[in-house]
């Protein structure tokens, strides 16, 4: 199989690897001459290489803000969190104006010394959202003689990201919950930057939309759930797009009702091992 006769989302879909295609990986000018009509080549090799490695973060965009700042990488954010990637470039969305392939979001890293607090945060909505899980001394053994050898902003980005990722990867961390619920399940708070990203009146109430699908508002919170339906919670209230609705309903007349499926995608557990010292 030619990498140039496949699209990026279906190499998303089927979960493939630089084995399942004729082009060598290792001889790159062979490689980038045979793809080089391919607007999406570099896509498609970024995300084979990171498919094959299991890396889920990128280390070149690894800096220190107040935070330890690092983005989730391509495969991170489109397979594992199911962002929405467009052959357009970024796309934003309407009634919630976020970017669908979860690239605007960031992954803090705050250094209490034997503990690393890991938040998300994307800059256009203004709040930090605490990451369901921190890290525990990192090879607490020779972390003394590791941070004394690179420094401790080294350390963290050739260590600490290292244990995250088979955090991930070993305990089913849900990865794509958590970037979905960034968004999501906003917090109540009077934010400018919150508010110039929400379209409230592209937004109907739990009961505007059981009353558009003839559902109970039992349901419609069950659809949201299952992501039948777009929803978002601020603050005490559970928001619907209007544009998910419409989209419910025209597949109720298309398909009776139905609850649509999608094949599992094989998961990949990548052995992962530390730096070499």
């Amino acid at each position: 199989m030619k990498l140039e006769d496949v699209t990026v989302q279906e190499l998303l879909d089927s979960s493939w690897f630089w084995s399942d295609f004729e082009e060598d990986p290792n001889n790159r000018a062979s490689l980038w001459k045979k793809i080089e009509n391919d607007p999406s080549a570099l896509v498609k090799v970024n995300l084979l290489d990171q498919m094959d490695t299991g890396t889920l973060l990128d280390r070149d965009s690894f800096h220190r803000a107040d935070f330890y700042e690092v983005d989730f990488n391509d495969y991170a954010r489109l397979f594992l969190a199911k962002g929405e990637y467009s052959e357009k470039g970024h796309l934003r969305g309407k009634e919630i104006d976020y970017l669908r392939d979860y690239s605007g979001i960031k992954l803090l890293i705050q250094d209490l010394g034997d503990v690393y607090a890991l938040y998300l945060k994307d800059y256009e909505f203004g709040f930090i959202r605490p990451l369901g899980m921190c890290i525990y001394e990192c090879y607490p053994e020779d972390e003394r003689e590791l941070t004394e050898k690179y420094g401790r902003e080294a350390f963290i980005r050739d260590h600490v990201l290292l244990e995250l990722e088979n955090v991930i990867w070993e305990d089913d961390f849900d990865l794509k919950q958590e970037l979905y619920d960034y968004y999501h399940n906003i917090p109540d708070i009077n934010s400018p930057l919150i508010e110039a990203q929400m379209d409230i009146e592209g937004l109907l109430t739990s009961k505007e939309a059981s009353e558009k699908l003839g559902v109970s508002l039992q349901r419609i919170k069950q659809m949201v759930d299952d992501r039948l339906l777009d929803g978002y919670k601020f603050g005490s209230k559970l928001l619907i797009t209007s544009s998910s609705v419409d989209q419910r309903l025209e597949y109720i007349k298309n398909h009776g009702g139905k609850k649509p499926t999608r094949g599992k995608p094989r998961k990949q557990k990548p052995v992962r091992k530390r730096p070499q010292d």
